[in-house]
Formats: structure tokens, sequence, C-alpha cells
């Protein structure tokens, strides 16, 4: 099994170091999720879906990937340092570890995963990215692509998955399946750039931002507000 660093040894490592935004910078500057979904938008301009290429090369678009990915991982430790409750000390988050695809295409989405690494047994938890497994865990999901910023949960995404059904019945209101693309087709096909993978159960139940939030603590406290409603759903469900 793949361990990565659970959200206390990640504080650990950082030793507390995070510093919050103050009004005068959200001000100023636009916010982390503005910035993703700014760079999603350009990053998709640049690729041609029917020529399956870079009309002007790929060096901006490489250099987009870069940057998304670390404000991506910048966006994920600051989460870590903030959400609370539901057992949260068990949480880990994986890297992403490809930038670019089989196609030549760059990243031009991303996004932060956090999944219990131990179930209520104390046994462990794969994140079964290539969902080969019934007891894959389920994962809390924010998304950013071109058309905004998704918060909420990715299920287990093998077909015969033995807790799915159960936690997608006990999500709360307002965490609509989102419906990634199940298909090869081009993310840009989908209202919300959201591409799943073929073979497996894409599912995505979340709040939508479009455009991203206007402030890191807008991101944040909502964030805080859909772990406190799915974190329960999730702490129960841990496979």
């Amino acid at each position: 099994m793949r361990k990565f660093p659970t959200f206390r040894e990640i504080k650990e490592i950082r030793g507390n170091k995070l510093k919050n935004e103050t009004h005068s910078e959200s001000v100023t500057h636009p916010s982390k999720t503005k910035q993703i979904v700014k760079l999603c938008q350009e990053s998709t301009s640049l690729w041609d879906p029917i020529s399956k290429s870079y009309p002007n090369g790929d060096r901006r678009a490489e250099a987009i990937a870069v940057e998304i990915e670390e404000i991506r991982v910048t966006l994920a430790t600051d989460v870590v340092d903030r959400i609370t409750g539901n057992d949260c000390h068990l949480l880990s988050t994986p890297p992403i570890d490809r930038q670019k695809f089989k196609s030549g295409q760059h990243r031009n989405y991303t996004w932060i995963d956090f999944l219990y690494q131990e179930d209520t047994d104390g046994n462990p938890v794969e994140y079964d990215f290539l969902a080969r497994l019934n007891r894959g865990a389920h994962l809390f999901r924010i998304w950013f692509t071109a058309r905004g910023v998704g918060i909420g949960v990715r299920p287990g995404s093998n077909k015969a998955h033995l807790t799915r059904t159960k936690l997608i019945n006990d999500l709360p209101a307002g965490y609509p399946d989102r419906e990634p693309l199940n298909s090869h087709k081009h993310e840009s096909q989908h209202g919300l750039c959201l591409k799943g993978r073929p073979g497996q159960t894409n599912q995505y139940f979340a709040t939508w931002v479009h455009n991203g939030f206007e402030t890191n603590e807008a991101f944040h406290e909502a964030v805080n507000i859909a772990w406190s409603e799915i974190g329960p759903v999730l702490n129960k469900y841990r496979c």
C-alpha cells in the first residue's frame, strides 16, 4: 500500500508556519482559486482538441501546468492547517504525479484529494486511483477547472464498490452529482470541464463556484462548511 503523509505529519513538518492572508492582500492580489481558474482557462485556449496539438508549441502550456501545481500544493497545505473535526488527523492528501498526458496535452485542470488512510477498524484504506478495489477510498475533493471550483465528494469508482451507494444516500442536500465525463471526450465538452476516467463509475457530488472565490478566506470558509456537512458521512464510510 502506498502511504501518504497524514494531516498530523504535514503539520509537524511545516511547524505551524501558516501566515493568514490579510484583507489588503486579498484585495490586492487575486485569490489562489481565481489564479488557478484563469490559468486553466489560458491552458485550455492553447490546445486544439481537433488536431490534438498545440498549434503554437507547448512551452507556455508546460509553464502553466507547473504554476497550477505550485498553487495547488500551497492551497492543499493551507487546508490541512485549517480543517478540523471528523477525525481529520487521519486524513492524507496524495500528490498528483503526472502533469502531461499521453496525448501531449499538459494538465489544464487539477484537484486536491483528501482521504482517510484507515477504516474504522484500523485497517489501511487504498487511494485506489485506478478503481481496482471494491473498498477503495471515498474522497473529499476540491476540483479546479477552467469553469470554476467544486467542493465535494468523489466516491470510490470501482463499479462494484461496497459502500458507495450507502455513502451517496447519506450525503446532505446541496451536493448534486456533477457527472464527470466517462468517455475519452475532451473535458471542454463538459459544462464544468469535469473529466473522469474511462471504465470507472465517475461521480462528483459537489457545490460549485464559477470563476473561483473572490478571496482566499472565502474559499477556506466554504471548504470548512462543506467539511462540516459531508465530513461526518465520509468518516462513517471509511471503507
